[in-house]
C-alpha cells in the first residue's frame, strides 16, 4: 500500500511539474508579446528568435512555430521574402517532424499564404496567386478543426486568416470578388467576437483590419462619403493604440494613406491626393527603411555567430587544441552570410534576364541596356517593383521614345507617363531614374 502511495505521489508530482512548465512557457511567450509590440523590429525579432529555440528544446512545437510566424510576421511587413523563406524553411522541417501537431501546420501554411502573396506582388506569376489562395484554405481548414482551448495555448487568433482571405480576393482578382470579401470580412468579425481567450489589444488590432477593408468596399460601391467616414474612423483607432503597439500602427497608418490616395484621385480631388501621398511616402520611409531591414537580418546573423561562438567556448574548454576549429566554423557562418547576400543580388539579375527573354518586343528593344545597371537600379528601389514595371525600366534605359513604348506594350502613351510616376514613387527622391 505505501509503495503504491509513494507512486501515485511520484505521479501527482510529474504532472504537476508539467504543469508548471506549461503555465511558465506561456507566461514567457506572452511576456514576450508585450514586449515586442512596443520595441523596434530588429529587437522584437531577437526576442522571438531566442524564445523559438526555447521552445524547440523543451519540445513546445506549436509554441516553437507561434514564435516564427512572429518572426515571419516581421519579414512581412518589410516585404522581404528571403526572410520568410528561411522562417518557412525551418517551419516545414518541423511540420515533418510532427506531422500530426496542429499548432504547426497552422502556423506553416499561414505564413506561406502571405509569402506567395509577397511573390506575386513583385513577379507577378500565376501560379503563385493561386498557391495564396490554397494555402490559406489549408491555414483556414486546420483551424477550424482546432478547440478555442488550442487557440489560446498557441497563441493563435484566428480572425486574421478570414481576413487575409478577404484582402487576397480584393488585391489578386481583378475586379475584386466582393462577395467573397464580404463573406470572409463577416467571418472575420465573428470570429473576433467569439474567440473567448483574445485580449483587449487583439480585438483592436483586427477590428482596426476588418473595417479598413470594409472602407475599401464601400469605395467599390461607389459610397465615397461612407467610405471617408469609415477609413477616418480606422486612422482615430490606430491613434488610439500607438503607444501600445507602435509597429502595427506604421503598417495599419500606410495601407489608410494608401486608400485616401486613390480615392482623391478618382474622384479628381487630386491636392488631396497629393497630400495623402506624401504622408504614405514618409510612413514608408519608415517602414521599409533600409537600415531597419538591414538590421533584423542582422540580428538573426548575430544570433547564429553568438549560438556558434557558445559552443566554441565548451570545445575550448575541452581542449586547447580545437582552437583552429572555432575559426572554421566563424568562417562558415559569415561564408553563408555572405552567400545568401550573393543569391540576392542573383535574383535581381535573373529577373532581368527573364523579363527579356519571355518578351521578344523587349529583347529587341533592349538588347543593348547593361544588364548590370539594369540590376543595380532594380535592387535600389525602396519597395519591390513588378514584373510589367520592371520592363518598363528596361525599355526607358534603352533610351526608346515614349510612342515606341507604349507600342513594345501594347499601352496608350499617357499609360507610360502613368507608369513613370508609379515607379518612381518606388524610389529615393534623389535617385537618377533613366528618365
Amino acid at each position: 500500500m505505501k509503495r503504491i502511495t509513494v507512486i501515485f505521489a511520484f505521479l501527482l508530482l510529474l504532472v504537476s511539474c508539467r504543469e508548471q512548465q506549461e503555465a511558465d512557457i506561456y507566461a514567457r511567450r506572452d511576456r514576450i508579446h508585450d514586449m515586442a509590440m512596443k520595441e523596434s523590429p530588429e529587437k522584437a525579432h531577437a526576442l522571438f528568435l531566442e524564445f523559438a529555440d526555447q521552445c524547440r528544446a523543451q519540445g513546445e512545437y506549436a509554441m516553437e512555430a507561434c514564435a516564427l510566424y512572429e518572426m515571419a510576421t516581421n519579414y512581412l511587413n518589410q516585404r522581404d521574402t528571403l526572410g520568410m523563406r528561411r522562417i518557412l524553411d525551418r517551419m516545414l522541417k518541423s511540420g515533418m517532424e510532427h506531422p500530426t501537431d496542429l499548432g504547426v501546420g497552422y502556423s506553416y501554411y499561414s505564413v506561406l499564404g502571405t509569402y506567395f502573396a509577397s511573390k506575386y506582388e513583385m513577379d507577378g506569376r500565376e501560379t503563385d496567386k493561386e498557391r495564396i489562395f490554397v494555402a490559406l484554405r489549408r491555414a483556414i481548414g486546420i483551424q477550424e478543426q482546432m478547440t478555442q482551448e488550442d487557440y489560446r495555448k498557441q497563441s493563435i487568433v484566428p480572425p486574421w486568416n478570414y481576413y487575409n482571405m478577404a484582402v487576397c480576393y480584393d488585391l489578386y482578382c481583378d475586379p475584386p470578388v466582393r462577395d467573397s470579401i464580404a463573406k470572409y470580412l463577416d467571418l472575420a468579425d465573428k470570429s473576433n467576437r467569439e474567440t473567448v481567450y483574445l485580449n483587449q489589444m487583439d480585438r483592436q488590432q483586427v477590428n482596426i483590419s476588418i473595417r479598413d477593408e470594409r472602407a475599401w468596399l464601400l469605395y467599390y460601391d461607389g459610397k465615397i462619403d461612407e467610405a471617408v467616414e469609415e477609413m477616418n474612423a480606422v486612422l482615430a483607432l490606430i491613434d488610439s493604440v500607438e503607444t501600445q503597439s507602435p509597429n502595427t500602427v506604421i503598417t495599419e497608418r500606410g495601407e489608410a494613406y494608401s486608400f485616401f490616395v486613390e480615392l482623391y484621385s478618382s474622384t479628381g480631388q487630386y491636392e488631396k491626393a497629393l497630400e495623402y501621398k506624401e504622408l504614405h511616402e514618409q510612413n514608408d520611409k519608415v517602414r521599409f527603411g533600409a537600415e531597419r531591414n538591414a538590421a533584423v537580418r542582422e540580428v538573426e546573423a548575430k544570433y547564429d555567430v553568438a549560438k556558434v561562438e557558445a559552443r566554441l567556448a565548451k570545445v575550448r574548454g575541452w581542449t586547447a587544441s580545437l582552437g583552429i576549429l572555432s575559426l572554421l566554423l566563424i568562417a562558415l557562418v559569415l561564408y553563408y552570410r555572405l552567400l545568401i547576400r550573393s543569391k540576392e543580388e542573383g535574383r535581381y539579375t535573373a529577373a532581368v534576364e527573364a523579363l527579356v527573354e519571355t518578351d521578344s518586343d523587349i529583347r529587341v528593344l533592349t538588347e543593348k541596356v547593361s544588364r548590370d545597371a539594369a540590376r543595380k537600379i532594380f535592387s535600389s528601389a525602396q519597395k519591390p517593383l513588378s514584373a510589367v514595371e520592371r520592363k518598363y525600366v528596361l525599355l526607358f534605359m534603352s533610351g526608346k521614345s515614349t510612342e515606341e513604348i507604349a507600342d513594345a506594350m501594347h499601352v496608350e502613351p499617357a499609360s507610360v507617363y502613368t507608369m513613370k510616376y508609379r515607379i518612381k514613387k518606388k524610389f529615393p527622391d534623389s535617385f537618377p531614374l533613366p528618365f
